[in-house]
């Protein structure tokens, strides 16, 4: 079958293609009777808009583009969700697109969306904290801004220099920093940290906050507190493992994440430790299941829900595009108790 044309559907209305197309695009000097004649026409003849011609011609939605490294966890489902909640109360759509942490995966994703005119690119979660991320990121930015699209990082902070690129981040190192405040209110000093390496902004702000906050109570971070794990439960018992098992005295454990952390309670009991009598743990992101941990996992609870709503925010014009840093929450639970 041959696709209906709009021509088409100005035919069998009996008006003109101009009259017919200003009916698609709403246009309100369109007498009523004329304006139903043409979209019964349209029916009749299975005739479907061309969103994506609309949408390069600025006429139509444009859609906003979620980009992230991968489709996996709650963190990244709760943001994405509250970018859907400003999108479709707003008649856009989102595109949801994974990198696989491949920088050429991502050129070409970024080019695509430029080609389909997006109103916006979010790029999502951790990023390497490089030069060379800089400037790939400002060349994002320049190749969309030539369609009317703005790139937006959501969930890391902003890229020195680069007042063009909008930054929708979470407090992080204050995050951290309240798990060792806590910890040392209950009398710890030999406080571990486990987390992944540096090179990656989420990495460098945790521990940056975790190392500021033993500062500011007079404690002098000792490397051989602080290990290095994948963000995965079967590393973060690994790397707890050994620590527990090198003798140097750890009496409580800060996770960079959630993850991390209940592996934290498997090499503990591994040891025939009690938690949190023998060790006390502390998370960082609230994903559902910790609440249920035996102890719960008192943890930090980051605002990614909020990131993704006002980075839609920010896309849509409904928000000025400036940078926004959100705070976390702490969430006392039962995994950290006295020394």
């Amino acid at each position: 079958m041959v696709p209906v044309n709009l021509r088409d559907v100005a035919a069998h209305a009996r008006v003109s293609l101009a009259t017919a197309s200003r009916v698609f695009a709403g246009n309100a000097n369109v007498q009523p009777a004329i304006k139903e004649r043409v979209l019964a026409s349209a029916e009749a003849l299975g005739y479907v808009v061309n969103g994506l011609a609309r949408a390069m011609t600025g006429r139509g939605p444009r859609s906003i583009a979620f980009v992230v490294r991968a489709m996996i966890g709650p963190t990244f489902a709760s943001l994405a969700a509250g970018v859907e909640s400003v999108a479709g109360k707003n008649g856009h759509l989102v595109l949801m697109c994974a990198t696989d942490g491949d920088e050429q995966r991502e050129r070409e994703l970024i080019g695509v969306l430029r080609e389909l005119r997006v109103k916006a690119v979010l790029l999502v979660g951790s990023t390497e904290t490089d030069a060379a991320f800089d400037e790939r990121a400002a060349g994002y930015a320049r190749d969309l801004a030539q369609v009317g699209a703005t790139l937006i990082l959501c969930g890391r902070p902003p890229i020195m220099g680069q007042g063009d690129i909008v930054s929708v981040d979470y407090d992080q190192r204050s995050g951290i920093g309240a798990g060792v405040d806590e910890l040392v209110a209950l009398g710890h000093r030999r406080i571990a940290y486990v987390g992944e390496a540096r090179g990656m902004t989420t990495a460098e702000q945790r521990l940056d906050g975790y190392t500021a906050a033993l500062v500011r109570h007079g404690i002098t971070p000792d490397p051989a507190l602080m290990r290095v794990a994948a963000n995965s439960e079967a590393d973060g018992a690994r790397a707890v493992d050994e620590l527990l098992r090198s003798g140097v005295g750890a009496t409580a454990v800060v996770a960079m994440t959630d993850n991390i952390a209940v592996g934290a309670y498997r090499a503990a009991r591994g040891q025939g430790l009690t938690l949190p009598d023998d060790l006390s743990i502390i998370g960082f992101d609230d994903v559902p299941v910790v609440a249920d941990l035996t102890p719960g996992l008192t943890t930090v609870h980051p605002p990614f829900f909020e990131v993704g709503v006002r980075a839609a925010e920010i896309a849509l014009g409904v928000a000025p595009a400036a940078d926004v840093l959100l705070q976390t929450r702490f969430m006392r639970r039962g995994s950290a108790a006295p020394v």
